[in-house]
């Protein structure tokens, strides 16, 4: 399998997760949508050595981000995903513990309903990197052929950086970002995104493998 796709885990149990983690060199867990006990999340990071993990709540659950993030520092999660509307408090400390452990930080900005400026975008990067990130991660609703190009754009004077758009007409970003410079992009099992315009892996893999080498 390929180091630039992201498999992206919700809706699924646990066996099925670990069958799909033989298969894949990189994979998010969406611990926000799996419905898995302590035990069996351990597990799933302790099995795998290049997961990323992520909780996303539109409450900002904190006591929910806090718990699922620590299990997975603690059992060796190669990445946490904390989105920047985290509470500042709690993302410092998330930080420390996860840099502490050998445990790399992506720090991620989602804008679920536009595509923000290019000046905006650039001082919202900046502000990831400035905030802690090893790892930047930019993802906006697009609306116009224009917002697509604004995010692709971002490449150009950014490293550490994936960055691409959600929705049907930002599909076409999600294959381009590891083309144009993101270590990797996201990816679905068939039926199961986990985020919209998301596509499946074997698509994904189809296009990559057509122009760009692993």
């Amino acid at each position: 399998m390929r180091k630039d796709i992201c498999l992206s885990i919700g809706h699924a149990d646990y066996e099925t997760i670990l069958e799909l983690l033989k298969q894949v060199t990189l994979a998010e867990i969406r611990t926000d949508l799996l419905c898995l006990d302590e035990e069996q999340l351990k597990s799933i990071f302790y099995k795998h050595n290049n997961l990323i993990a992520a909780y996303r709540s539109d409450n900002i659950d904190n006591k929910a981000i806090e718990t699922a993030l620590n299990l997975a520092i603690e059992n060796g999660c190669k990445f946490i995903d904390i989105d920047i509307e985290t509470p500042e408090l709690l993302r410092k400390k998330l930080i420390t513990k996860a840099h502490a452990k050998g445990c790399r930080v992506i720090l991620s900005y989602h804008n679920f309903t536009e595509t923000p400026s290019p000046i905006e975008l650039n001082a919202i990067i900046d502000k990831l990197f400035e905030s802690g990130a090893d790892l930047a991660k930019i993802a906006c609703m697009a609306n116009s052929q224009k917002d697509c190009a604004r995010v692709m754009g971002l490449y150009e004077n950014h490293s550490n950086l994936v960055a691409f758009c959600m929705g049907d007409m930002g599909k076409l970003t999600r294959l381009a970002a590891p083309i144009l410079g993101a270590p990797f992009t996201y990816a679905s099992v068939q039926g199961k995104e986990t985020a919209s315009g998301q596509m499946p892996i074997n698509e994904v893999e189809i296009f990559l493998n057509s122009y760009k080498s692993d």
